[in-house]
C-alpha cells in the first residue's frame, strides 16, 4: 500500500528561478537595444567618416557586434 509520504507532487519552479529569467531577459533587450542604437550610428557615418578610422562601410554589423557583445 502507497502512503501519502511516499508520493512525490510535480514541483514548481522556484520564484527565484522565474525572477532570474526575468533578469536575463531584460539584460539581452537591453544589450539588443545598445546594439541597434550603434549601428544606426555607424550607419549614419559618412564615407570621408569611414575613410578617417580606416573601415568599410560594409563592417557596420561586425563593429557593432563586437563593441556591444565582445564577440
Amino acid at each position: 500500500m502507497t502512503f501519502a509520504t511516499t508520493l512525490s507532487l510535480p514541483r514548481l519552479p522556484s520564484m527565484d528561478s522565474f525572477a532570474r529569467k526575468i533578469a536575463q531577459w531584460r539584460e539581452a533587450w537591453e544589450l539588443h537595444r545598445k546594439y541597434l542604437t550603434l549601428l544606426d550610428e555607424l550607419q549614419s557615418m559618412s564615407n570621408r567618416d569611414w575613410d578617417d578610422i580606416g573601415q568599410s562601410r560594409l563592417n557596420a554589423h561586425e563593429i557593432a557586434r563586437q563593441t556591444i557583445y565582445g564577440r
